[in-house]
């Protein structure tokens, strides 16, 4: 499997695809494994907030959670597929400092 599509399958596949990619597949690049990170930290994040926003009394916050969960995936499959730079705004920087052994093996 290509290292595109490595990437576009752990964003797809949310946390548990970053999982498989980042754990699971051997010889990746050093670009394929922080789009994994990335996709676990933003996976979880989501689900996290997700499960807090049904708590909320605000009308529609699950809905705009959603779209911005949505926007994020796309814009790093557009940044995988483009070989930019992966790292996301603000998902990038927990994403290293939580996998970033992981990365730099």
């Amino acid at each position: 499997m290509s290292e595109k599509g490595k990437c576009i399958l752990a964003y797809i596949f949310s946390w548990l695809g970053g999982l498989i990619v980042l754990y699971g597949l051997k010889d990746n690049e050093r670009n394929t494994k922080y789009h994994a990170a990335q996709a676990i930290v933003l996976g979880f994040g989501y689900m996290i907030l997700a499960i807090v926003a049904n708590f909320l009394p605000i009308p529609f916050i699950g809905m705009i959670l959603w779209v911005v969960y949505l926007v994020a995936i796309v814009f790093g499959i557009i940044k995988a597929c483009n070989g930019d730079d992966p790292e996301l705004p603000v998902i990038g920087q927990l994403a290293q400092s939580m996998f970033g052994k992981k990365i730099d093996e």
